[in-house]
């Protein structure tokens, strides 16, 4: 008896071991649950308190949005929108668009975050586009930055969760 628990054992050990690394995960629609109170600590005067926003259907996708406010009424806000998408040519377009819709200052490509992503600054803020699979995401931080680390650290986390 002991032999066959062990050879189960072993072949589900085996099972785990054969899935690919980094296989996708499913999102749930949660953009909440993809940011934790850690992360938000590292953006200076954002508080933990997220808001979702009703899911809106755009052509061929579903858009996920969720804020975190300031915790003043002068402190940066938080916005991250996931797109996933169920239309392949809508998600091309929406790849091949990645550099467009920032909120001022010229798109920079950015490594180590998805398949392809995009950070900019200006007009008192900074955003941060990217793909992974699926998933189109906007990040956007309203207000001061003095440096863009912590919102590349979100953004990659991000990533690693789709």
């Amino acid at each position: 008896m002991r032999t066959s628990r062990l050879t189960i054992a072993v072949a589900l050990a085996g099972l785990a071991a054969a899935a690919p690394a980094g296989a996708s995960r499913s999102f749930n629609g949660n953009v909440c649950g993809l940011v934790s109170a850690g992360q938000l600590a590292t953006i200076k005067g954002v508080s933990t308190h997220c808001t979702k926003a009703r899911p809106l259907k755009g052509p061929g996708s579903t858009m996920y949005t969720a804020n975190w406010a300031g915790k003043t009424s002068s402190s940066p806000r938080l916005q991250v929108t996931v797109a996933l998408y169920t239309d392949p040519g809508a998600l091309t377009l929406a790849k091949r668009n990645l550099k467009q819709g920032f909120p001022g200052g010229t798109p920079r490509r950015v490594d180590g975050i998805g398949t392809a992503a995009y950070e900019a600054s200006g007009a008192g803020a900074t955003g941060i586009h990217f793909a992974v699979g699926k998933h189109v995401v906007y990040i956007t931080l309203s207000g001061k930055l003095r440096s863009k680390a912590p919102l590349e650290a979100l953004a990659k986390a991000i990533a690693a969760r789709l």
